[in-house]
Order: structure tokens, then sequence, then C-alpha cells
């Protein structure tokens, strides 16, 4: 029959590898022929989006002329005016410190302005306007130039002050007595020309000098470097050959679009970019703006109308197979689900012959019980009945202790019927839809093995609610107590004193806890994992390995419970966890 099985699933699935592989070429197909179209489609439209990006970076490039070329006209303006010029003469021969049209800028214009300056025709500075209470007046290469040319003077500051200088000289009745140098700070171009340009989430608008320094960039400390050997120093391991030919590029003054590899801020990982750059001119000088993309954020779009094509087609082609090898998916299933319930039916075979191997063990134990309880009224009524006799031999004629020793008897026979009856109620099958409560079953339980108890010397409290009631088995309850109790009672026997075990009853939001716990030293480690296995045993040849196994499946199938036990400082504890209500029934 298992060689049927296997034949017969070797042909299926033989069929099924089959319909698979054809339908694996159609579907590679198909993705080839829609490869081939995304990637032209993919082309034409990433040119698209490399012409936008470029007009985006040459309108940010046309508004900072603009602003660059109306702030520079003014300056030329207001230094023209004969009472600047009056003005700023008297500055220089200390006979007035103040001139009203630059204290006019200031207050107007001051915010976009790092500091507007008057500096002497030798390059010392006169008067500074300026919002900064920290201000320190630098010359620079810019005043330099100004003093030795004794012209304007348009000049980049990338790596001190970070700001764009335009410098003027002051004349008055054509001669030179100094010069104006206006600092636009370049945070304010970034904020207001620069920093709401972003094309994607990545993507930003960076700025550099003439020779390449950042001015501008997310990075702050790459501000003030060259950008190449700012990366080469980063991340020497990296070829930056494609950074280089496209920073060489903007130097030269080109405007264009590139890719190129590089990292991004606050990241190391090599990606693809796409740079937009063009020349922004200041006068004689100019300033280079780059808006830089991630290259596969930029193509985003395209690979979800790539991805949701090739899904579509694969979801058809995998239609196609399901449909095709349906019959022997059907085939399949079945003959899978006669081999698990073959399993299942081995399994419940398997269960009821422990359950009723654990029930025999039971009984044995409850023999031996009960076979312990009898031995002393038995032995009671033995030396009763020899009093007896001799009261006949001897020929007494006290009736009233021969009514004690009579009544004495009944005592005995009635103590040894309760217990036979315990014997008989703890085997009865009994009604699994009856309420019972559940201390009196704990009780129940303990009064079985109390002759054991009672000999160890072994103290037993039980605390908790007393009114509590599940529905089921009664009996079969008892039996899972008696067994945790059994355990516990066998680990104590090789206690020395103070043996103890605790029983307490707990009342949840859903469910009803019992635990059960004891002080005879705990489980070893390695035997913890494997006591609810069956024939698990820590007695030897004592123990049949089936107590644990056999209550956590009663619980299970006639509660809905469970079973549980973990080591605690000097013992075990045990817990069982049972549903409210506790209606009979397998747990789903």
């Amino acid at each position: 029959m298992k060689m049927q099985i296997k034949e017969e699933n070797r042909e299926t699935y033989g069929k099924i590898v089959r319909l698979v592989l054809i339908a694996l070429l159609i579907t590679g197909t198909i993705l080839t022929l829609l490869l081939g179209s995304y990637k032209y489609y993919r082309d034409v439209v990433i040119k698209s989006e490399q012409k936008d990006i470029l007009n985006l970076v040459t309108t940010v490039s046309s508004q900072l002329e603009v602003y660059f070329k109306e702030t520079d006209q003014y300056l030329l303006e207001i230094l023209r005016e004969p009472e600047f010029q009056e003005e700023f003469a008297l500055v220089a021969k200390g006979e007035m410190d103040n001139i009203k049209l630059m204290e006019l800028i200031h207050r107007t214009r001051g915010d976009e302005y790092m500091s507007l300056e008057l500096i002497d025709e030798k390059g010392d500075i006169l008067k500074a306007y300026t919002n900064n209470p920290q201000y320190v007046y630098r010359s620079g290469q810019d005043i330099e130039q100004a003093v030795k040319t004794r012209a304007d003077v348009y000049y980049v500051d990338a790596k001190s002050d970070r700001s764009i200088n335009i410098i003027h000289p002051v004349k008055s009745n054509g001669k030179m007595i100094g010069f104006v140098r206006l600092k636009v700070d370049a945070e304010y171009i970034y904020e207001i020309y620069l920093a709401d340009y972003k094309s994607n989430q990545k993507g930003y608008i960076s700025v550099k000098d003439a020779n390449g320094i950042l001015l501008l960039h997310p990075s702050k400390e790459d501000l003030g470097q060259n950008v190449v050997e700012a990366r080469k120093n980063q991340y020497p391991n990296y070829d930056w050959s494609e950074l280089e030919k496209v920073v060489e590029k903007q130097k030269n003054r080109e405007a264009g679009i590139e890719i190129y590899h590089s990292i991004w801020p606050g990241e190391h990982l090599r990606v693809q970019k796409i740079s937009a750059f063009t020349p922004c001119t200041i006068g004689d000088t100019f300033l280079i703006i780059n808006l830089s993309l991630d290259y596969e954020e930029t193509i985003t779009n395209l690979e979800g109308i790539r991805n949701v094509t090739i899904l579509i087609s694969i979801l058809l082609v995998v239609a196609f197979i399901i449909m095709i090898g349906y019959i022997y998916a059907v085939e399949i299933k079945k003959n899978k689900l006669t081999m698990e319930a073959r399993y299942l039916n081995e399994l419940n075979e398997k269960n009821a012959l422990l359950m009723h191997q654990s029930r025999f063990a039971a009984m044995g134990e409850m023999l031996a019980t009960i076979a312990h309880q009898l031995k002393q009224p038995l032995n009671a009524l033995k030396i009763s009945l020899y009093n007896i006799e001799d009261y006949h031999v001897l020929q007494e004629s006290d009736e009233i202790y021969l009514k004690k020793l009579l009544a004495s008897n009944h005592k005995f026979i009635d103590k040894m019927a309760s217990t036979i009856d315990d014997f008989k109620f703890f085997f009865k099958p009994q009604d699994h839809n009856t309420a019972f409560n559940l201390y009196e079953a704990i009780l129940f339980a303990i009064e079985l093995n109390v002759a054991r108890i009672n000999y160890l010397e072994i103290e037993v409290d039980v605390t908790g609610d007393k009114d509590l009631q599940i529905k089921g088995e009664s009996n079969v309850f008892s039996q899972v107590v008696l067994n945790l109790i059994n355990n516990s009672i066998d680990v104590l026997k090789d206690k020395e004193k103070d043996r103890k075990i605790e029983i307490s009853i707990e009342e949840k939001e859903e469910e009803i806890s019992i635990i059960v716990t004891d002080n005879g030293g705990g489980v070893k480690g390695e035997m913890l994992e494997k006591m609810f296995e069956p024939y698990a045993t820590t007695k030897g040849d004592q123990g049949t390995g089936l107590g644990l196994y056999i209550s956590k499946n009663i619980l299970r199938e006639k509660f809905r419970g469970d079973l549980w036990l973990e080591n605690i400082n000097d013992g075990v504890k045990v817990q069982i966890i049972l549903p409210k209500g506790g209606q009979y029934g397998h747990r789903k």
C-alpha cells in the first residue's frame, strides 16, 4: 500500500513539474518582452525627468542671479549719492560715526546680510552694520584684492564666514576714499531660495564656489572643503573618478545632467545619483548650483509600472498552473488526509492505551492505599473480637463493657465501608455536564492519600475560594490532583523534616488557577523539559512516567484546560489552568 501511494505521488508530482516548467517558459518570454518595452520607456522618461531637473536648477540659478544683480545695483545707486560720499568722507576722517543711508539699509534688509562694512582705503574697518553681537572683522583675500586693484570685487567666502561678498570702492570728487563691503549670508540664500526645492525623499540642492569648495550642503561637516577631496578622505576605498569629472565640468561653468556614484549625508552605502548643475553668475565670479537626486527614487514610478505589469503576468501564469494542477492537488490532498486520519487513529489508540495503563497504575496505588487504610481498623477489630471472646470464656457479666466493644466494632466496620466507597466513587463513570465543587474534589484526592500523608508527617495546606464550581467529572479531576499529590509525596519522603504541600485555588477574569507546590527540591534542568512526555519519570523503576502526561491530556480533553510545571526556590510549582465553566470538550 505504501509503495502504491509513493508511486502515485511520484507520477502526480512529475506532471505538475512539467506543467510548471511550461508555465515558467511562458512567463520568461512575457517578462523578456515586458522588460524590453520597459527599458525603452524608462530611457524616454528619464530623459524627460533630466530635462525637468535641469530646468529646475536653471530657474533657481536665474532667481539668484536676479537677486544679486538687484542687490549690487541697489548698493551702487547708494554709493553714487553725494550725501553718502560726503558722510563717508567724514566717517573716514573720524568726524562722524554713522551714515544714515547705511543705517537705513541695515534696518530694512539686515536679515539678508551678515554685515555691511565701511572700510578705509588701506583696508581697515571704519564701521560695521551687523545683527551679530559676536561680529569680528576679517579683511580676507577680497579686501586685499580691492586695496590692490582699487576696483570692484565679487568674492565667495566658502571657508570662513560662508558669505557672498560684494566690494565697491567709494570715491569723493574723483578721489577714492575707501570701500563698502556687503557680505550676503549664505544661510539666508539657502533658506529663501533653495530649501524648498526637493524633488524626492533624499534629494537636496548644494552650492559650491568656482573652485568646487562647498558653500552650502546638508552635511555641515563638509562645508568649506573641496567636495572631491572630502569624499576621498571619508571613503578612500571608493572610486571617485565619476565625481571628479562632474566637478570639473561644473568648475568650467558648464551646465548639464550627469549620473554618477556617491553617498548620501549620514549614510555609508555607495549609491547612484543624478546631478543637475548650472553656474550662477555674480559679477566676475560664479556659484555652482547643484541638485542631487537619488537615481532609484527618480525612477520609482517606472519601477512601480514594471512591477505591476510583471505581477499581473505572473498571476495569470500562476492561475494557469493552479487550474491545470487542481486535479492532481486534490488527489495529493486526499492521500494526505488519509495518512493524517491513520496517524490520528493510531495516536488516539495510543492515548487510550496510555490512559488505560494510567488508570490501572492509579488503581494499583489506590489498592495499596486502601490496604494500608484497612489495616488499622482490621487490627482494632481483631483485638475487639479477642476481648469479646475473653468476655464469654471468662463468663463476665459487665453488659456495659460488652456494648462498648460491639459499638467500637460497628465503628471500625463503618470506616472500612467508607474507604471502600471512596474507592468505588473514584473509578465510577460520571456525567460530564454535572457541576462539582473544586475545593471538595481536591480534599477528596487528599483523603485518598491521607495515610501516606500522616505517616510522612506532611503538612498539607489548601487555600482559596471554597465555593468555586466547574462542569465535568469530579473523580477524573480528582485523579489529576491525586497524581500531583502522589508526585509530591514521592519526592518529600526523601526529605528529613518540614515536609509541605500547598494547594491554592484562585479565580481570575477568564480562568481558574489551581497551584500545587512542594518543598521537595525540584526537578533537574534536563529532566524538566521532558516531564510531560510519556514514560518520563524521576522515580526510576518505581514510576510509570505516565502521571503528568495523562494529567495534561485529561485537562485538555476533559476540561479544555492545561497543566504547567516549573521549579521554584526549594521545590516544584505545578499550575492547573481551567476556563471558567469547565465545559467538557476537546481543546480547539
